[in-house]
């Protein structure tokens, strides 16, 4: 059984079947489901693309159909391997790759929130200011938080079909204050670190709610494809997330806590805004 019934939650399983399949020499060509929501989603429907699987729905309201897939389901309900037959028979994932992504998950979890609109899904992370190594003069130089600077924001954008962090995005992050007026607004930075995000140190006035806007563009990248099916990721996207609080403890750092995660003007339903995830913690201030 799935923990949920959300679109990101069958993408994930379907993934998984997937890989499962293949360690064992089957190319998975087609998927029956029902019409459940998540199956309608856009995102769904974008995974399938990219993984080349025809995706089949079960006609409305026809038990015969309906019991043709449960049949299908129950033959294919056979044990799975054990973790050591799958690692011998399907090729490794490098600890450093595993581990980016456990960890994007985590910090996303513990400190930020995400949305999925589009092919896109893109997540923050608050974090009190930090510094970094940068070129200065050839050579590279650590940068200690300057005067003023109270949080490290950071921007993860990624593929939503594959959950892949996506390079070369040209990302831009305004931060507004509980009125809608803008406080901070920079361009990104790309960063390497346990996972590669794009980031910059932010200046927060004083303690309250904000929002952060992101404007995702366009990758600068040639892309692979199919010609009669167009450019993956051609168009860029712009997301709000809100009830972001912050606290600040004194003059050189701050404790954060997140809110919400949402757009600030309203919008009908969509499968992305039900893929939105947000959670709430502090983060310590920088001593």
């Amino acid at each position: 059984m799935l923990c949920d019934e959300r679109a990101t939650t069958a993408i994930a399983f379907l993934r998984r079947a997937v890989d499962f399949y293949r360690a064992h020499g089957i190319t998975v060509e087609r998927l029956m489901t029902d019409n459940g929501s998540a199956y309608r989603s856009t995102v769904h429907a974008l995974a399938c693309k990219t993984l080349r699987i025809r995706h089949i729905r079960t006609r409305a309201y026809r038990p015969r159909t309906t019991a043709r897939q449960s049949a299908s389901s129950a033959r294919c309900s056979a044990p799975a391997p054990t973790r050591t037959e799958a690692a011998d028979r399907s090729p490794a994932v490098p600890e450093g790759v595993a581990t980016q992504y456990r960890t994007i998950e985590e910090e996303v979890g513990a400190e930020g929130g995400d949305q999925i609109k589009g092919p896109w899904q893109v997540s923050y992370i608050v974090e009190p200011a930090e510094g970094w190594f940068e070129r200065r003069g050839g050579e590279l130089r650590f940068r200690e938080p300057a005067e003023g600077e109270t949080h490290h924001l950071e921007i993860i954008p990624r593929e939503a079909s594959t959950g892949r962090v996506v390079p070369n995005v040209p990302v831009t992050l305004e931060v507004l204050d509980e009125q809608g007026e803008r406080v901070d607004e920079k361009r990104l930075s790309p960063y390497y670190a346990e996972f590669f995000h794009y980031a910059d140190n932010f200046s927060l006035p004083e303690a309250g709610e904000y929002a952060l806007r992101a404007r995702v563009e366009a990758p600068n990248l040639r892309l692979h494809g199919e010609e009669s099916e167009g450019p993956p990721l051609s168009e860029g996207v712009e997301v709000e997330f809100d009830g972001v609080r912050s606290s600040r403890s004194d003059g050189r750092g701050a404790s954060s806590s997140k809110g919400r995660s949402a757009q600030r003007r309203p919008a009908p339903p969509t499968d992305g805004n039900r893929g939105e995830r947000s959670s709430a913690s502090n983060v310590r201030p920088r001593e």
